[in-house]
């Protein structure tokens, strides 16, 4: 036998307060579904950075500081 207190209340919803919750939890979950699809979207048109400089790749350059064809110094 299940004795209540006389102050207990049951906290149930009703049906109206429900299907408002599961109409809210739908726009809630389709709005993150369109923000994650639109930023998904604008990342693709972004260009890709650059590439980083490799080392030694520019190692075929002439140095500023050398003479340049015309103007070796002959003092030998």
């Amino acid at each position: 036998m299940v004795i209540a207190h006389p102050t207990s209340q049951v906290l149930a919803a009703g049906p109206a307060t429900t299907l408002l919750l599961v109409i809210v939890g739908l726009v809630v979950v389709g709005g993150l579904l369109a923000m994650f699809w639109t930023g998904r979207r604008r990342a693709a048109r972004k260009p890709p950075p650059p590439p980083a400089p490799q080392p030694g790749a520019d190692s075929w350059d002439t140095p500023p500081s050398s003479p340049g064809p015309g103007e070796r110094d002959d003092r030998e």
